[in-house]
């Protein structure tokens, strides 16, 4: 593999590198009922004041977790799905809630520090460009969060959230290498003056020769390793000395390129790159009773791939060049009327547009491109009242989204026949929650609530003539929201001051549910060409355990239980599919984690569990259960020098999570921690 347009930076910077990894912190958070959260109410709250199922992945255990994305921690959450089959060389990682499709991003909504990252043209985020290292902690907000964040949350929100400089100074550094030549280095250097700014910036670097993600007895002459390249840097600078006007900026930047593992005739073979960039600017302030902020940003997706094959002795390449461009501005704002009752509301503006195409460089050398534009206009209000000593909390809010696309614009030299004309339009959504939660007893908090949830049509399905995974599909600009009505109830026991155990389970009817369904057309003798339409009703039930015991200060046991039955009851065009599962949904999911820090050696070792999942609408296809066992060994050398391997899959378990990919089974990184 060719190297990318870019150089890391130099050998002296390598041995300087990034997050150690808590050696001489406590193994984890404590174990509590009351930790304070934001995303799901938009203001600070403690959990066992929201009548909501939020899990907090705090930065203890991402930094003792044996995981090389982010990602991968979340996969031990109970109601996360993490479809990641190549590990690190995963082109398109997805994390969804709640059994919603597993092969569907867009519908969970992801946000690093509250401003969405999500891409308008398919919903996806990319998760290989999130710095591990960076991460303070990661609130998870299960179930439709549409009355606070509008489309796209109907599953519910990931909410990243960076870290901020604290200390004066302070510089980690690491340098890691492992199986399949895998070298990764990574800087971070933070700042802050006791005048209230602060400032830091992070760096990664990440190379790999790759594996064979072909099982051996499918593979063919063409079939070579998966690889990647990748560079990413982050940057932050604030102010937060001031009670009505505190700041901050960020930028970040990730470049990357990513083998596919084909190879017929160009140099490097197929290939795809995101180089990303994103701005974000923040004002925020207030007192005790009054506080607002507000979040501006621009995030730009330069996505290429190119794309050669093989069928029988006809090649044929075609390079992709698309521009994806999202930006926008959030208002929030909150007022506690009396020590009772706290309203809060908000309005938004977000722009997402596309503009790419597929062009062909082999016979008959067709263009295939498409544009368009959606956005979105909304408010909504918030109402939270405690009653009874603060023993029962209300929380009802609204939201109204008004979508509309446009600048829709379609052409292609190849023979598609008859292609929709792309008219604008428009819709509009109401989004209402009600929630309440019972604190009667210290030791039990519960919960009921009832929520809504939408979204609106990606811009992909909206513009694009061409092909995507289901084969050739047809543009669709008469696209309305699909919707989803969550009924749910939940506690949290705290057994002892060490033992909590949380439960939850919920019902929910989704209406206008978006699926691919043949158009009637075909691009050649069997070859239906496909449209997405809203014609189907799912029904989603489910249950989610998570229990956590620190029987000692340096020693914790976590566990997490999902069941999922996601399944279509209603499908007018296709009554085959009708009591179908939907796909990538595995029915049963269980992790166990322990993680012991003590004199000799820093032990965290994390399993999970998934079975069977559908991979085709029929449900004749299936990809079967699989169990992982990762661990990290931590030792501090010197005052400020720390050694550090991690082992993913120790059992060597090369499972399938498409049906065409095998991961990479086990991998060894060992690392070197310089901090400062």
């Amino acid at each position: 593999m060719k190297a990318i347009s870019f150089k890391p930076v130099i050998l002296s910077a390598i041995l300087l590198a990034s997050g150690a990894n808590g050696y001489s912190q406590q193994v984890a958070d404590s174990v509590n009922i009351d930790e304070v959260v934001i995303t799901a109410t938009r203001t600070l709250r403690n959990l066992n004041e929201v009548p909501a199922r939020i899990s907090v992945v705090g930065a203890n255990i991402i930094e003792t977790s044996p995981a090389l994305q982010v990602d991968d921690i979340l996969r031990y959450t109970s109601g996360v799905n993490v479809n990641r089959s190549g590990g690190i060389f995963t082109i398109r990682p997805t994390v969804t809630l709640r059994g919603l499709s597993g092969d569907e991003q867009s519908r969970t909504l992801v946000l690093m520090n509250g401003v969405p990252i999500n891409a308008s043209d398919g919903g996806s985020v990319n998760w290989n460009r999130i710095n591990t290292y960076d991460v303070e902690r990661i609130e998870v907000f299960k179930g439709p969060g549409s009355s606070l964040y509008g489309s796209s949350a109907m599953g519910g929100v990931i909410n990243i959230i960076t870290k901020t400089p604290d200390r004066p100074q302070e510089v980690n550094a690491s340098v890691s290498y492992g199986t399949f030549n895998t070298i990764r280095e990574d800087l971070n250097a933070r700042i802050r003056s006791d005048k209230g700014y602060y400032g830091s910036i992070s760096q990664y670097y990440l190379k790999s020769d790759g594996f064979n993600s072909i099982p051996k007895e499918d593979r063919n002459e063409y079939d070579i390793k998966r690889s990647l390249e990748a560079l990413g840097i982050s940057s932050k600078a604030g102010y937060d000395q001031s009670e009505w006007f505190k700041w901050e900026l960020q930028y970040d930047l990730y470049r990357d390129k990513r083998g596919e593992g084909t190879q017929i005739h160009t140099p490097d073979g197929n290939y795809r790159r995101f180089d990303t960039d994103l701005v974000r600017g923040l004002l925020k302030g207030g007192n005790e009773k009054t506080k607002y902020d507000l979040n501006l940003y621009y995030q730009m997706v330069h996505y290429t791939d190119l794309n050669e094959s093989m069928r029988g002795t006809n090649y044929t390449r075609y390079d992709v060049d698309s521009h994806r461009k999202d930006y926008g501005a959030l208002l929030n704002a909150s007022h506690v009327i009396n020590d009772k009752n706290t309203i809060s509301g908000g309005l938004e503006y977000k722009n997402g547009s596309i503009k790419g195409g597929d062009y062909y460089q082999t016979e008959p050398y067709d263009t295939v491109f498409n544009r368009g534009t959606t956005r979105i206009f909304a408010g909504y209000i918030q109402d939270e009242h405690a009653f009874l000593d603060n023993k029962i909390r209300l929380i009802a809010g609204l939201r109204f989204d008004y979508v509309t696309f446009s600048n829709g614009e379609y052409y292609a030299t190849s023979p598609w026949g008859e292609t929709p004309e792309l008219k604008d339009n428009n819709w509009s959504e109401l989004s209402p929650r009600v929630g309440l939660r019972f604190n009667f007893i210290k030791e039990l908090s519960a919960y009921v609530s009832y929520s809504h949830g939408f979204r609106a049509s990606i811009l992909d399905d909206l513009t694009r003539t061409g092909y995507m995974w289901v084969g050739p599909k047809y543009a669709n600009p008469n696209l309305g929201p699909e919707s989803l009505d969550n009924f749910e109830i939940g506690a949290d026991l705290l057994l002892t001051s060490r033992f909590k155990l949380s439960a939850s389970g919920y019902h929910s009817i989704g209406d206008d549910f978006l699926y691919y369904v043949a158009s009637g057309d075909e691009l050649s003798p069997g070859r239906p060409i496909y449209r997405r339409e809203n014609v189907t009703g799912v029904t989603l039930s489910g249950l989610e355990v998570e229990a956590n015991y620190m029987p000692l200060e340096n020693l914790r046991f976590m566990s997490s239980y999902t069941f999922s039955h996601s399944r279509i009851n209603k499908f007018d065009e296709r009554p085959d599919l009708e009591n179908k599962y939907l796909t990538y949904v595995p029915k049963n999911t269980f992790s166990a984690s322990v993680f012991w820090q003590n004199k000799i050696v820093d032990i965290s070792v994390r399993g999970l569990y998934k079975s069977k999942q559908f991979s085709d609408d029929l449900n004749t296809s299936a990809i079967g259960s699989y169990t992982t066992v990762d661990m990290q060994l931590s030792r501090k050398i010197t005052t400020h020098l720390y050694a550090n391997i991690e082992i993913q899959d120790i059992f060597d378990n090369q499972h399938m999570e498409t049906q065409t990919e095998m991961s990479p089974g086990r991998v060894i990184m060992g690392k070197l921690v310089l901090r400062f």
